[in-house]
């Protein structure tokens, strides 16, 4: 036990020079060990957080060495024991506040394509990064979002997401690694569906064609994935991203056409009606119009696809026959 005290002191005071100006004289190795010395923190909690006799001993140096650090520190805030689960988020959030982190220190936290494989931290490392980065972010950013229909916290997120996709599929045989990382992100939002698919869709609009593709094969191989998302991202979202990403527009043009195969025509109050679960006659309507309002490449496919669709299904002119016919006019008010 008292090399264990003797580690959780050095851990503490390793957080607290990481706030101060003699972090610029770390090396890569220094920092490389600063991070497993977090992780091994982070084990420490996780193995006696629910043993009461060792988690009192531990509580006591913490304060022990809180208070010796505070003397030291003027500016230290004291650590708890809780706080030890998120070790690793301190320290990053430390050196990305801190000025006079070295340069090499965000490369490492922010690896790019030629970044060297011995540099690169752990997989588990690399998520909390963009998770610190993301909540830095959203407290200095303001909250007006770059598109109509997204927060600014999920963009903002799937950003940080979308850079790190692109950071993981650039390197050969990670495919498996990015879809642990989507899953990961997925457990992360706490049944927060809606919340979850505003960070996919800021992820599709800030990644590479490969990433994207990634993305999108991992939605679908959840069961409903791609429709839910479809249906949970709004109108103007799913507009721009199609903008963006051909491989999506195919997918959201399918999507389209599962929810106007869903619509029946009721004679009797003259309107189209739905089943459960999907989209309404007005929503599929204002869905298309933005598709149409995004540009001249997706309004002349879009007005070629309805056409096509109305041809299919007879070209009636009378309403009530064809859902596509009804959408076709719908669009021209």
């Amino acid at each position: 036990m008292e090399a264990v005290l003797r580690h959780l002191n050095n851990i503490l005071e390793l957080l607290a020079v990481s706030q101060t100006d003699c972090v610029r004289e770390w090396d890569r190795p220094t920092t490389h060990r600063a991070f497993k010395w977090a992780e091994y923190c982070e084990q420490l909690h996780s193995r006696y957080q629910f043993n009461p006799t060792v988690r009192s001993v531990l509580e006591s140096g913490l304060n022990d060495t809180n208070r010796r650090l505070r003397d030291t520190f003027p500016s230290y805030s004291p650590v708890e024991f809780t706080e030890l689960a998120q070790c690793q988020h301190k320290l990053i959030v430390h050196l990305l506040r801190n000025p006079s982190a070295p340069h090499f220190i965000i490369d490492m936290l922010f690896p790019g394509q030629n970044t060297p494989s011995q540099e690169l931290l752990t997989p588990q490392s690399s998520l909390v990064t963009y998770k610190s980065a993301f909540s830095l972010l959203c407290c200095t950013l303001n909250r007006t979002s770059s598109y109509p229909g997204l927060q600014t916290e999920p963009e903002v997120r799937g950003k940080l997401l979308g850079k790190l996709l692109n950071s993981v599929v650039t390197r050969p045989g990670n495919e498996e690694r990015a879809k642990s990382l989507l899953d990961s992100v997925c457990r992360d939002s706490a049944g927060k569906v809606d919340c979850f698919y505003d960070v996919i869709a800021g992820a599709l609009l800030s990644s590479s064609d490969e990433s994207q593709r990634s993305i999108l094969s991992w939605l679908k191989e959840k069961d409903g994935g791609l429709d839910t998302f479809c249906a949970f991202i709004s109108s103007e979202v799913c507009a721009v991203v199609s903008r963006r990403s051909p491989d999506f527009r195919k997918l959201y043009w399918g999507a389209l056409k599962q929810w106007a195969s869903c619509l029946v025509y009721d004679v009797t109050e003259s309107v189209w009606v739905t089943s459960e679960g999907a989209v309404s006659f007005d929503v599929l309507a204002d869905r298309l119009r933005d598709l149409i309002n995004s540009g001249a490449t997706l309004k002349e496919e879009t007005e070629t696809a309805l056409k096509a669709l109305t041809l299919q299904d007879g070209d009636f002119s009378v309403k009530g026959v064809s859902v596509w016919t009804d959408l076709s006019l719908q669009l021209k008010l």
